[in-house]
């Protein structure tokens, strides 16, 4: 608690609360960043079903290409919408809150931030996975390596997250002690 009599410097308080705007920052750049990949992927799109039905090349080889092009556009859309996120979140957070923010976009603090980017990163490993995968020639065994990788993030990713959610001491005693003892802290409700 502070103490009231102590001298408070007008000066510092502004500094301090007027810092937050440096997140703006942070905010227009992965704004930008977004816009970039999103159109980027869209031009890519655009480009890739041109030259799909100009060859006129419906083989497997070609099917395996498109799909190729198609899983690898849908990484740049992912990379975009993570950028976003990033961007609408700390605004919320730092500046002010969006009224008209879709549901899915609230962000009330750094933990529904994280919590929305570990979810979008989790589906752009699969899809990059899914992309390697589509290239896979059948013989390589790198197939398994990086699939193992990339478990290995996704089931980090989740441990940390709930890790974070519910705190060391709950995950120490165990998932039954750990909800009685919550149901004791919350007045046995």
């Amino acid at each position: 608690m502070a103490d009231p009599t102590r001298h408070k410097d007008p000066l510092a308080d502004r500094v301090v609360v007027g810092s937050r705007y440096l997140t703006v920052l942070a905010v227009v750049g992965s704004f930008l960043a977004s816009i970039t990949v999103q159109v980027y992927g869209l031009i890519r799109a655009v480009v890739n079903t041109w030259d799909a039905f100009i060859t006129r090349d419906f083989s497997d080889a070609a099917a395996k290409a498109v799909l190729v092009d198609a899983v690898s556009t849908i990484d740049l859309f992912l990379l975009g919408t993570i950028l976003f996120v990033f961007s609408i979140g700390f605004y919320q957070l730092f500046i002010e809150e969006v009224p008209q923010v879709p549901r899915a976009l609230k962000v009330a603090s750094l933990g529904d931030l994280k919590a929305k980017l570990t979810g979008v990163v989790i589906v752009a490993l699969v899809v990059a996975f899914l992309g390697q995968a589509v290239e896979w020639d059948g013989q390589s065994t790198a197939i398994l390596a990086l699939g193992l990788g990339i478990a290995a993030v996704i089931l980090s990713l989740g441990f940390v997250t709930r890790y974070l959610e519910v705190g060391p001491s709950v995950l120490e005693r165990g998932p039954a002690d750990g909800a009685t003892a919550t149901a004791a802290d919350d007045g046995g409700a």
